[in-house]
């Protein structure tokens, strides 16, 4: 057998033990197509048969697409014509789910940008799949913040036409909704680790389609919430991902999403160098070459929604705050200076927790810096701001900020302003919607105090035209989706985003890496070039002439 294995061309491993044939499941679609004689286990023929089916079904899917990109939403509308919700969308959506049902698909990754409509993007692909009978059964698994939303989206959109559960409460409880016979099924991240097991079941008897909503949550492979929805995927007819900030810090956050959903064909023998830049390009040719994904972005596909500005606003730091920061800054330095890069190595953490409290610092010191008791800068600035924005103008604001004692302050401070909160300690959906409710709806409701990791995803604030960072989150894609809370369909005014950054400090830095990490995943996914300006862009073109003309 090892001859005839080695003159197919397929690299294995045996295991005289057992008797066992080893081998990378890619490399078993030639073990399919060979003459070597073997028995396969179940499991093991089923994950070579899914490879094999997307190798073959890809170039008739590629063709599906390029001739729905030539044809515009016309040819959409024809290909999807047999879908009961399909006269509802925007070109762009019917555009999208021509191209996620066309014929022989596994299914696809969905990155168009926060608020162009990925959620209904979904819902009509799954009516459009049902009608072709092609599926039976929708598992959407999102962030706890998001599963209410769904159940929501879906009610709103179809009517009774599909009959929507959450998996919530004890285990049995979740495990009774899974097999309960409704259409769609909607857990948290969480819930699909817990149930891996019974959700493959389920599969086995339906014929099951996957949804990974904010799909930047399973961009790491070893993660626990990646492998359980690998595992569940092999299963599934077909399986989707949706994410409108999808490399939110390098371009190979994309990979592990792609492969959930076509199990590696796209970047299967790929080898990423070690230097990010050149696996960036790596990655950018992988996507022109062989990646179907869906993207589009507001400015194309709804080019009258109001125009968006930042404006960062440089922020002294208090006399107390400044010389915390100093001497954190400086005893930092002089260790870093001073130990080995093994010894740094080994620990590592520590110094990045001491980077964090630099940033902690510039936006509140008091819970790292004892007795501190003067008024943080960035709450002196925001009492400018707010008392200019919602005391004399009327305005609603949506309030920004990363860490738990500066939205326990901020809170305190504004209250009578009218406040809502949502951060990690509101987990109740309702809870959630009644405080988005109110700040859309209700005049005495002036302000909206979110952290980005909380309440960056899913909410629509568009009662607000002014959005202002207290703090930033460390996590890019946190930052990237808060952005369009407010800058969304349904919005009537232009849009302004003030950041206030404490001069001198880390967070300029920050600040501009944010910035960065957004450019690079436009230039990755191949948005169109559209800056949005800046204070410091207008004041530059607006000097220039007189610099010239000098």
């Amino acid at each position: 057998m090892r001859t005839e294995l080695a003159a197919a061309g397929i690299k294995f491993r045996l295991r005289s033990d057992a008797g066992a044939l080893l081998s990378d499941a890619w490399e078993g679609t030639k073990l399919l197509q060979s003459a070597v004689s073997v028995r396969w286990a179940p499991d093991a023929r089923r994950l070579v048969m899914n490879r094999s089916g997307v190798a073959e079904a890809a170039p008739v899917v590629r063709a599906a697409y390029a001739r729905v990109r030539d044809g515009g939403a016309a040819v959409a509308r024809k290909m999807i014509s047999d879908g009961a919700l399909s006269g509802r969308l925007d070109d762009h959506q019917a555009a999208n789910v021509a191209m996620l049902t066309s014929p022989k698909t596994w299914g696809g990754c969905v990155f168009d940008e926060q608020g162009t409509g990925k959620t209904v993007t979904l819902i009509a692909t799954f009516d459009v799949l049902v009608e072709r009978q092609l599926t039976d059964t929708l598992l959407v698994v999102a962030p706890k913040s998001m599963v209410g939303e769904w159940q929501q989206e879906f009610g709103r959109f179809t009517g009774d036409l599909y009959r929507t559960a959450v998996a919530e409460g004890d285990r049995h409880g979740k495990t009774r909704t899974l097999f309960s016979g409704a259409d769609v099924i909607v857990m948290n991240f969480e819930t699909l680790v817990a149930l891996q097991d019974e959700v493959v079941r389920l599969a086995r008897r339906t014929r099951l389609t996957l949804v990974v909503d904010e799909s930047f949550n399973v961009k790491n492979p070893e993660a626990s919430r990646t492998r359980a929805a690998a595992t569940v995927r092999e299963w599934c007819t077909h399986a989707f991902v949706l994410c409108g900030t999808p490399a939110p810090n390098s371009a190979a956050d994309v990979v592990a999403q792609f492969d959930l959903v076509d199990f590696g064909y796209t970047f299967r023998g790929l080898r990423l160098d070690r230097d990010k830049g050149v696996a960036a390009r790596q990655i950018g040719q992988r996507l022109e070459d062989t990646g179907l994904f869906v993207r589009n972005v507001k400015s194309v596909v709804l080019p009258d929604l109001p125009s968006k500005s930042f404006t960062e606003v440089e922020v002294v730091l208090a006399p107390q705050q400044q010389a915390a920061y100093d001497a954190a800054l400086h005893d930092l330095i002089v260790d870093l200076e001073n130990v080995d890069d093994e010894a740094y190595a080994r620990e590592i953490t520590s110094y990045l927790e001491r980077r964090a409290a630099l940033l902690r610092i510039c936006a509140d010191p008091s819970p790292v810096v004892p007795g501190y008791d003067e008024l943080p800068a960035k709450i002196a600035a925001l009492d400018e701001l707010l008392g200019h924005l919602v005391g004399e103008r009327g305005e609603k604001v949506v309030v920004w900020s990363f860490y738990r004692s500066s939205l326990d302050r901020i809170a305190r401070r504004y209250a009578s302003m009218g406040l809502v909160r949502i951060d990690g300690s509101v987990t109740d959906a309702s809870e959630r919607r009644q405080a988005v409710h109110r700040f859309q709806h209700d005049p005495d409701v002036s302000i909206f105090l979110g952290n980005p990791a909380a309440a960056g995803a899913g909410l629509t604030l568009h009662s607000a035209r002014y959005a202002v960072y207290e703090s930033l989150s460390n996590q890019a894609a946190h930052y990237l989706q808060s952005l369009d809370r407010i800058h969304r369909r349904g919005q009537q005014r232009d849009v302004r985003y003030v950041t206030l950054i404490a001069r001198e400090t880390l967070e300029e830095v920050e600040y501009e890496r944010l910035r960065a990490k957004a450019d690079a995943q436009a230039d990755l996914l191949g948005d169109p070039f559209t800056p949005a300006p800046t204070r410091r862009m207008m004041l530059e073109d607006l000097l220039r002439p007189k610099a010239v003309s000098r």
